[in-house]
């Protein structure tokens, strides 16, 4: 079936420079499912991933929500480092790259489908230098100049990220405020508080909301 609407397609990697063995290597796709998971069960309907394991440690991701896309894969960046930490006490992280346009032959299975952004997100990601997070691939030239720049920011942010930093940043940006954060955590909420800003919580929520105006105004270019 021929289809060009815009999609945001994740193409996804464990990041390089991870020193596990073997049999910690065998557990990173049961982590990467729980940590689509846990953003899927706590994002609204529209913000959810469709997502697809590729390889051991390599997947593809759809977003029929372009605009919902940049909170779900900030919060997979979060749930996979703490995740990962918990279950290998291994300081892990992922690398993306998101492409944002059509997709001309969607299929039930996304290793199967094929189009403008399917193209662009696996170029993209085979572009990444060794120390790049994320990427992120527009139609549009002027958005892709910002999203260079705002890019690799976001990748020193996250990178510095500590587990615990991460799952505090997981669960704020769910909603939930502090109060709530220190109870599910059962910690103190001026712990919370220093756990978020040492993340830097506000200007994770700038770049996802500036991500958001840009698709916003440019979905009807």
């Amino acid at each position: 079936m021929i289809n060009k609407a815009h999609y945001a397609v994740i193409a996804g990697e464990l990041a390089p420079g991870a020193r596990i063995s073997d049999e910690q290597f065998s557990k990173i796709p049961d982590i990467i499912r729980a940590s689509f998971q846990a953003v899927n069960r706590l994002v609204p309907e529209e913000a959810r991933l469709k997502y697809e394991i590729i390889r051991m440690d390599e997947f593809l991701a759809l977003s029929a929500s372009p605009g919902h896309s940049m909170r779900s894969l900030i919060m997979l960046f979060s749930a996979f480092r703490f995740l990962s930490y918990k279950e290998l006490t291994e300081r892990l992280e992922l690398r993306v790259c998101e492409a944002i346009g059509p997709v001309e032959f969607g299929q039930e299975h996304l290793r199967e489908s094929d189009g403008t952004a399917f193209r662009k997100a696996s170029e993209g990601i085979g572009e990444m230098k060794r120390n790049q997070r994320i990427s992120i691939i527009s139609s549009f030239k002027e958005l892709n100049d910002e999203f260079t720049l705002t890019c690799s920011f976001m990748d020193i942010l996250i990178h510095d990220w500590s587990d615990e930093q991460a799952e505090a940043m997981f669960l704020n940006l769910t909603g939930k405020n502090q109060m709530e954060i220190s109870k599910l955590l059962g910690i103190s909420q001026p712990a919370v508080n220093r756990r978020l800003k040492a993340g830097h919580f506000d200007t994770i929520h700038k770049f996802i909301n500036r991500f958001e105006q840009l698709i916003q105004s440019n979905s009807h270019k």
